[in-house]
């Protein structure tokens, strides 16, 4: 509301107060040896001039009426609030530019995947290691949540069911609640806490170093080598640790029930009844979402290591890539809840 009682005041007092905040710039100025002070001086002036003229004819140019001083009011509030929308706005355009990012370079490594001269070598290689990597590494975190996940969900699931007289909602519960929604997102995390992360510090220490520049300067594409191979691993990574994960929370799930004596039938009735519960959409949407969450995982660990800062460090890279990581997890799983 300063600015506002600057407009009322008269011209003699509106220059003395921009001389002397101008008179405190320049002091600061000097205090940073910033050398042709008075270009400053002139750009200072201009641009509060500049700045009063124009919130000045905005209110001038408001039609007289009844509700002209609300709109002054509106105007003056939204000349104030410009910062704080410009904070809001920019962080909401670089997460949007990250997602659009994300969809780019998805369809860039479909494009490039379909090219023979693209599974060279050594983009065969990078793909057998990540591979390796997702599957051998997040093996036994996938076995042991899931075996948590069995003893938490599918267990009290049959327990409180059968006490309650209603086994028969056993299959359709366990497929709506722990295959379709918590095993991708529990794998999903999994995936990007042990490999999405350290692909985001491989990435960004071959783009530190230069390393991503002398590929370029010897002709050979980082997107393909890099990106290309450790998005297909990640997809079948993803799909291989989803199916491990699904059956032995229905495994332990069965075992602890089964010698509580809850469950009577044999484990090939229980699964088989947990099948016949799917419909034809679970077969084709489970494993999509899936392979799609991890390959999004994938592109976008790939695409925030690569995609760094001069003012970036792993104190701030690797939580940046996390959150990234937890957002596409979130998206994709929502996305695949509203077709189910």
């Amino acid at each position: 509301m300063n600015n506002a009682q600057d407009l009322n005041d008269p011209p003699s007092e509106q220059e003395g107060k921009q001389d002397n905040r101008i008179e405190a710039m320049l002091s600061d100025l000097n205090k940073d040896s910033i050398e042709d002070v008075e270009q400053y001086v002139e750009a200072i002036r201009s641009r509060e001039v500049e700045n009063t003229q124009r919130l000045s004819v905005q209110l001038k140019q408001v039609p007289p009426g009844p509700f002209s001083l609300v709109k002054k009011l509106g105007i003056l509030l939204i000349w104030y609030l410009r910062p704080v929308l410009f904070v809001i706005g920019k962080a909401v355009r670089s997460y949007l530019r990250f997602f659009l990012g994300v969809l780019a370079a998805s369809w860039g490594v479909l494009i490039e995947s379909i090219s023979p001269l693209t599974w060279r070598r050594t983009v065969r290689y990078e793909f057998k290691r990540t591979l390796g990597q997702v599957v051998s590494g997040g093996f036994f975190s996938t076995f042991f949540t899931a075996s948590l996940a069995g003893l938490a969900v599918v267990s009290q699931a049959i327990f409180w069911l059968g006490a309650t007289g209603l086994t028969k909602m056993t299959g359709p519960i366990l497929i709506t609640v722990l295959v379709r929604e918590v095993a991708p997102i529990l794998v999903g995390m999994i995936l990007l806490g042990r490999n999405g992360i350290l692909a985001v510090t491989e990435c960004s220490l071959l783009a530190m170093g230069g390393q991503l520049r002398s590929f370029t300067a010897l002709g050979i594409d980082p997107f393909v080598t890099i990106v290309v191979p450790k998005a297909w691993a990640f997809m079948v990574g993803s799909f291989c640790l989803g199916m491990i994960f699904g059956t032995v929370s229905l495994f332990m799930g069965y075992v602890v029930t089964y010698m509580m004596g809850t469950m009577q039938d044999s484990i090939w009735t229980f699964y088989s009844n947990i099948l016949s519960a799917m419909s034809v959409w679970d077969y084709v949407l489970v494993p999509l979402k899936f392979t799609v969450m991890g390959f999004m995982i994938g592109v976008g660990s790939c695409i925030t290591g690569m995609n760094v800062k001069n003012d970036d460090e792993p104190a701030t890279l690797l939580p940046k890539g996390f959150t990234r990581g937890i957002m596409i997890i979130m998206v994709v799983n929502i996305l695949f809840t509203l077709e189910f």
